[in-house]
């Protein structure tokens, strides 16, 4: 059995096109969330993941853009210095689309290979678990699973990773599909693959990777430089 853990894709279809053809032969994809947001494509996103059965959990961007989008104020005629880009995400996307990111999960257990999971977006905003005790601390509020070995995933912070606080007790972040941080200079997108149990941090280098910085220079001569 071959996992496929994924997250951040922040409406970046070409880097989780990329993935996914890469690891066509994963079993199952799993995602922590921000399928949208900061990113030109949302909706292409979702389609992709719903066409590829992606199960994922909600992120604090696809609130950002479903709060957006339900509040109206992406269909104002707003002044350039009041664009945003859950504003500009909210405009590309469907009804239906948001209907579908309301449905989203805050957290997903699962059981595989004699292993328990707990998917959700984040820890404590950009804090990590750094302690046994506190992983079961936070493990217990999570589920109430209790077989011996047990692994949170998170996203959010864009940082590749997986820590070992125990034989039987880690957490991974599998880092970002849709754009790098600044202090990440790569133009790699991040995941993890588990199979059989076995845990290995990958990447795939190509055209449709960004980084936060080119993210926002093309945001700027897109949609502040249109109204002239």
């Amino acid at each position: 059995m071959k996992l496929l853990i994924l997250s951040d894709v922040h409406s970046n279809v070409g880097s989780l096109e990329a993935i996914i053809r890469k690891e066509k032969d994963s079993d199952l994809i799993y995602c922590a969330g921000d399928l949208v947001d900061v990113g030109f494509y949302p909706q292409e996103v979702i389609d992709c993941v719903r066409e590829n059965k992606i199960i994922s959990v909600k992120g604090n961007h696809d609130e950002l853009v479903i709060q957006t989008f339900r509040s109206g104020k992406h269909l104002e005629d707003l002044p350039d210095d009041q664009l945003t880009w859950p504003i500009v995400n909210a405009r590309k996307i469907k009804e239906s689309s948001i209907a579908y990111l309301e449905t989203l999960p805050k957290q997903i257990d699962f059981q595989l290979d004699e292993v328990s999971y707990s998917l959700q977006h984040l820890y404590k905003g950009y804090e990590t678990i750094g302690s046994l005790q506190e992983f079961m601390g936070f493990w217990n509020q999570q589920t109430k699973e209790h077989r011996p070995k047990k692994r949170l995933i998170f996203g959010h912070t864009h940082i590749p990773s997986v820590t070992y606080l125990s034989n039987d007790c880690l957490w991974m972040n599998p880092g970002s599909v849709g754009y790098n941080r600044p202090e990440d200079p790569s133009l790699a997108a991040h995941y993890i693959t588990i199979t059989n149990g076995t845990i290995e941090l990958k990447q795939v280098e190509h055209e449709n990777r960004i980084g936060r910085s080119e993210l926002s220079r093309l945001f700027a001569e897109r949609y502040y430089g249109s109204r002239g």
